[in-house]
């Protein structure tokens, strides 16, 4: 038998344990409001629920600094002149309907705080907004809580926390609100099913934050209010019931339906609750952000090498090559370039690796390997849903059952709107569910942080990364040498002479990806200025793009990169960068451009004539190029030839040719694939069934190389550097009859005895790793020929050496005399 000590020691662990025990979450809907302050309106404030409710901002409110990071306050942006545009991006202003009192919406009358709606279908709707009084926000006869921090600082009589309404928006009294009334120091409640306003008295200190709560218990008919978890008031015989469900519902934060009586203040983590979360008084709770918890520490991020060729150390010599691979992709590493071109290696097409498409099929692709070896290529398909398929070869792939089905497939790993808009990567920072990142438009509401532990099962963060929407794939890597993720986004800001669409890429740049991407706002008057300087399209500023209730692209409030030169024809532009940081090397950034030559608008009536429909081609042709990098900041493209052309491939006429993003590598070959298809962009004609995927193979390191002559010898030097190691290794290819030979020379361009260039050992032969080799005794031998078949007692007596460990950690130079060769890296190894 127990003794009672044992027993009431069994009984205390239990009732720890139930008490200690995790609560089941009832969260209807979160804001944390935590988006950058002076954010767009049209920008969207994320919700933080697993409901996905998300509001966008109007001209009525904006984020202002909060308890917990940032908060709404229904302040009014600074006035701005409209431009003329299109009614379903709100740039024409519209007269109430016939039998109705209230204008529909435009950016004329978008003078609310922050809202979702189901009406106002005359205008764009992208961020995928939900039907407020189909959810339990729609208050009724239930537990529920309504909680939030409010900080006081204006004293108007009435101001609205929020309002649900069953619409049509100010013709229907039937809503439900809760308002703050200063006159009375009273919180006042709305329903339809109240005979009067309920009142609740109220204790708030001006320019002070308080946590707030309602809450609501069905059973009892009564609402309890809380201000900083102390009871201040309690109303009982409340009956309450839910709005009916209607097609133009909607729900005003900050502002009542009509988008007047604002809020006297700021207001913070709002939360609906489906329970009755404070049953006694309690502690008013930390931020329900995980990132203002304590204990939260972000990725301690992996840290490469300095960078030798950034804009702050490329003049700085001796250079501090050390033992680092250095690919001649461009003159960065030389002092004097001879006769010599820097070449574009197109790769070996291949065999097809995924054909008989049938449905949607996007042609952004990524290619990744995985931990295990197996080779996955990602995309979108129905509703841009995204998918996978994978091979083990990297020629036979399939279609893996993921257990996610939808429309025919059942190889979904995202079954969201995401368009394959991103590319999935596995990042060296990341951790156990964090191991995978996938950085994407969605819902066409922003970009969006998804996370994997695997890359088959994925988690959206619930904050966009970036609150502007994106027009095609993002494209992102971490940089160890920067410590710092990159990515590349198209914008469609800018326009072409003739007025057609300029596309152009944008680059942003965060330490941290579970928050936001911070930009300077610009004004309508910085974009007047700036108009001045570039080709912008209307409306300006360019939040206005979208509508009121759609993000606007991409502006001008980050660098651009990747806009067409003076050297491309009129009208041509960059559809995708697909910029990566190459895995094999340091200080290497390799970029493959998506190129577009447009038909229409631009160029003499010779040109534009092609897009006409009877000729069946559509508005151009698209092929891939490369661009170089030596911090992924600043790029050099080459225009020709193609890295991927169109042209006839495996009974395919190829009129697109998309390169996917990433590469794979097997021994010293580089796998890489692309998207092909028959027809043109917007084709009035298509050829679904001959869509395909495609693999493509490059040498290791082979994007560029030098190339020199083969009619003469050619000669290059690098600039000043000291190095690490005792053997130079060359990825290099001569042909049959071209050579190279490589010398050191000190500081001062004396050749060093023994290490001369006129000391090596001709390189001829094609090599990935060719080790480097002198003769140092070659002044002992003059006029020798030797003969095919002859006596080796010359030979013997020759010393030779690969071992350069004598000159590391000296100031030399390298000078490489060379013809007819392909010369494309360097290293210095210890072997």
């Amino acid at each position: 038998m127990l003794n009672h000590n044992v027993l009431f020691a069994v009984i205390l662990f239990f009732y720890v344990t139930l008490l200690s025990a995790p609560k089941e979450d009832h969260t209807v809907s979160l804001w944390l409001f935590d988006e950058q302050c002076d954010l767009y309106p049209s920008q969207v404030l994320e919700n933080s629920s697993a409901h996905n409710l998300p509001l966008v901002l109007g001209l009525g409110g904006r984020i202002v600094r909060g308890k917990f990071g940032n908060a709404l306050q229904p302040l009014m942006h600074p006035e701005i002149r409209l431009p003329d545009g299109e009614r379903k991006f709100g740039l024409v202003k519209l007269d109430p309907p016939p039998g109705r009192t209230i204008a529909p919406l435009t950016w004329y009358n978008a003078e609310f705080a922050a809202l979702m709606t189901s009406g106002e279908t005359h205008l764009r709707k992208e961020v995928g907004f939900k039907r407020p009084t189909a959810t339990a926000m729609n208050l009724g006869d239930f537990d529920w809580t309504v909680e939030f921090w409010f900080y006081l600082h204006r004293d108007t009589d009435t101001g609205t926390v929020f309002e649900i309404g069953a619409g049509p928006r100010g013709e229907n009294e039937k809503v439900t609100r809760l308002s703050l009334n200063l006159k009375n120091n009273s919180f006042n409640f709305l329903n339809p099913m109240i005979q009067s306003t309920v009142t609740l008295p109220t204790k708030l200190t001006f320019k002070k934050w308080h946590h707030v709560a309602f809450v609501h218990f069905a059973d009892e008919e009564k609402i309890d209010h809380f201000v900083d978890g102390k009871l201040l008031s309690s109303v009982n015989n409340v009956t309450i019931r839910k709005l009916e469900s209607t097609e133009e519902d909607y729900m005003s934060i900050g502002r009542d339906g009509l988008w007047e009586n604002p809020l006297q203040g700021k207001i913070d983590e709002l939360r609906f609750s489906a329970d009755p979360v404070y049953t006694n008084e309690f502690n008013p709770p930390p931020s329900f952000s995980s990132i203002y918890q304590e204990g939260y520490v972000a990725d301690q991020l992996a840290k490469g090498p300095p960078l030798l060729f950034d804009d702050e150390s490329k003049d700085d010599t001796p250079i501090q090559l050390g033992g680092r691979k250095h690919l001649f992709i461009d003159d960065a590493f030389l002092e004097t370039v001879g006769d010599v071109e820097f070449t574009v290696n197109p790769p070996e097409k291949k065999e097809l690796v995924i054909g008989n498409i049938k449905g949607p099929f996007r042609k952004h692709l990524t290619v990744i390997e995985d931990e295990d070896g197996l080779i996955r290529i990602y995309n979108s398909a129905h509703d841009d849903y995204m998918i996978v398929h994978t091979s083990r070869d990297g020629v036979n792939f399939k279609a893996p059952n993921t257990g996610i089905t939808y429309r025919g497939r059942n190889n979904i790993v995202i079954a969201e709107p995401v368009g394959g808009k991103g590319n999935p990567f596995i990042d060296p920072n990341g951790k156990d569910k964090h191991r995978w990142k996938y950085i994407s438009s969605y819902h066409n509401r922003g970009v969006y942080l998804y996370t994997s532990a695997d890359g088959w099962s994925w988690s959206r963060q619930k904050m966009a990364l970036i609150p502007f929407r994106s027009g095609t794939q993002s494209c992102t890597f971490y940089d160890d040498q920067r410590q710092m993720y990159v990515s590349t986004h198209r914008t469609g800001i800018f326009h072409t002479p003739g007025g057609a669409t300029q596309r152009s890429t944008v680059i942003t740049q965060a330490e941290n990806l579970f928050e936001p991407v911070k930009y300077e706002p610009l004004s309508q008057n910085d974009y007047w200025k700036l108009d001045k300087k570039y080709r912008l399209r209307e409306p300006q500023p360019w939040w206005l793009d979208n509508g009121p209730l759609t993000p606007g692209d991409f502006g001008l409030e980050f660098p651009h990169i990747f806009d067409p030169t003076l050297d491309d024809p009129v009208g041509m532009d960059i559809y995708i960068t697909k910029a990566i940081k190459y895995e094999y090397a340091p200080d290497t950034y390799i970029s493959f451009p998506i190129t577009y030559f447009h038909y229409e608008e631009d160029g003499p009536l010779t040109r534009q004539i092609l897009i006409d429909s009877t000729r069946l081609r559509g508005a151009g042709p698209i092929e891939t190029q490369i661009a170089v990098s030596r911090n992924g900041l600043n790029w050099t493209r080459y225009y020709q030839p193609a890295y991927v052309p169109i042209g006839k491939h495996e009974g395919i006429d190829v009129k697109t040719a998309y390169i996917a993003h990433g590469m794979v590598r097997r021994g010293n070959e580089l796998w890489q694939y692309y998207f092909a298809e028959p027809h043109y962009h917007s084709a009035w004609v298509k050829y679904d069934d001959k869509r395909a995927v495609f693999r493509l193979v490059q040498r290791l390191d082979g994007f560029i190389s030098i190339d020199s002559p083969y009619e003469k010898e050619a000669v290059i030097q690098t600039k000043p550097f000291i190095f690490e190691g005792n053997r130079l290794v060359l990825n290099i290819d001569t042909d049959a009859v071209g050579y190279t030979q490589v010398g050191f020379v000190d500081a001062h361009d004396n050749p060093i005895k023994g290490f001369s260039v006129d000391d090596c050992i001709y390189i001829n032969g094609d090599f990935i790793n060719e080790k480097v080799e002198w003769i140092q005794n070659r002044e002992e031998f003059t006029d020798v020929s030797i003969g095919e078949g002859e006596s080796t007692e010359i030979l013997k007596k020759v010393k030779t050496t690969k071992d350069v460990s004598p000159l590391e950690g000296k100031v030399v130079k390298l000078v490489f005399r060379m013809r007819g060769t392909k010369l494309y890296s360097m290293q210095f190894l210890n072997q």
